[in-house]
């Protein structure tokens, strides 16, 4: 994208990418942003969690079990009220000027089974966030760990069962190696939304047309990299199988239980967080009507 720009605007506008830990660590970054030390910031909404309240987790984060899907996110920061939600979010800290939307996450790799409730008490699993709280509900025991200890963690022992990113990001750590089995669906992570936010001095000193420009982009590149990422994934997937990973379902009923006591927390945030209860209030009609679509979508293929 950054490369794009650069050659669309002739040379106008360059955007310098740069790491994550290179600038500010992973839960720094709007801190970054806000103080100017960078001119735009790509990140989850959960860093700001523990800043703005749980309303930042409606606005676009993943670990959100049986939340919006990349479709849903999508289409409300798109053709909704999405972004301006967003910004309601991150007031005071930077503009928001768009969003991309990551795939969904594997329910887990594990070395045991897991498609029941009773499959989760005491099982030593490594989330974070929402989810961890909702997990810790149906007894596991929750550990959390950063992604680059979780390979090790596994083959020792020291957890049972961990979820970390959608299948293409997975299957090159190796996981498959120290796992028997992949559970689906993620339906505790079913997108990993990413919102851009502008320095609110930056974005001002921007002409109209790069404005334009970068917004256009930016909206091009969400649809980009979730068709991208979809086959990639369902490549991933076919490796697992050949591999000789054998992937698990979790039951309807265990995820018709994750779905509820989701929406329990949610409802309960709803009736204490009035900034939440707006966002809420405006995202669940939204995707409501998103979803009659699906009744028009046919469940058979010559393809399958």
């Amino acid at each position: 994208m950054c490369s794009r720009i650069e050659e669309i605007s002739a040379g106008r506008s360059k955007i310098t990418p740069y790491a994550e830990g290179e600038i500010a660590s992973g839960f720094d970054p709007a801190y970054c942003v806000r103080d100017g030390a960078v001119d735009m910031l790509y990140q989850g909404a959960y860093p700001m969690y523990g800043i703005s309240g749980p309303a930042a987790l409606l606005a676009g984060t993943s670990g959100y079990p049986a939340g919006a899907t990349p479709r849903d996110y999508q289409a409300w920061w798109y053709y909704g009220d999405g972004l301006e939600m967003a910004n309601k979010v991150y007031d005071g800290w930077g503009e928001v000027i768009g969003g991309w939307c990551m795939t969904t996450e594997l329910f887990c790799h594990s070395n045991v089974r897991i498609e029941t409730a009773d499959d989760l008490k005491g099982l030593k699993f490594r989330t974070f966030g929402l989810w961890a709280e909702i997990l810790e509900t149906f007894g596991a025991s929750v550990v959390t760990l950063p992604g680059g200890e979780i390979y090790q963690a596994a083959e020792r022992g020291v957890i049972d069962a961990f979820e970390y990113c959608p299948p293409a990001t997975n299957w090159p750590m190796g996981f498959h190696e120290i796992t028997k089995y992949v559970g689906v669906p993620g339906i505790h992570s079913p997108a990993q939304p990413i919102l851009y936010i502008a320095n609110y001095d930056s974005w001002a000193k921007l002409p109209d047309d790069l404005k334009m420009l970068l917004k256009a982009e930016i909206q091009k590149g969400a649809m980009d990299i979730y068709m991208l990422l979809s086959y990639e994934d369902a490549v991933a997937m076919q490796k697992y199988v050949d591999y000789g990973t054998e992937i698990v379902t979790v039951s309807d009923e265990l995820q018709q239980e994750i779905a509820r006591r989701s929406r329990e927390w949610t409802d309960n945030q709803a009736a204490e967080d009035p900034l939440f209860k707006e966002i809420y209030d405006n995202l669940q009609p939204f995707i409501s009507t998103v979803h009659e679509q699906e009744k028009v979508v046919p469940g058979y293929s010559i393809f399958d």
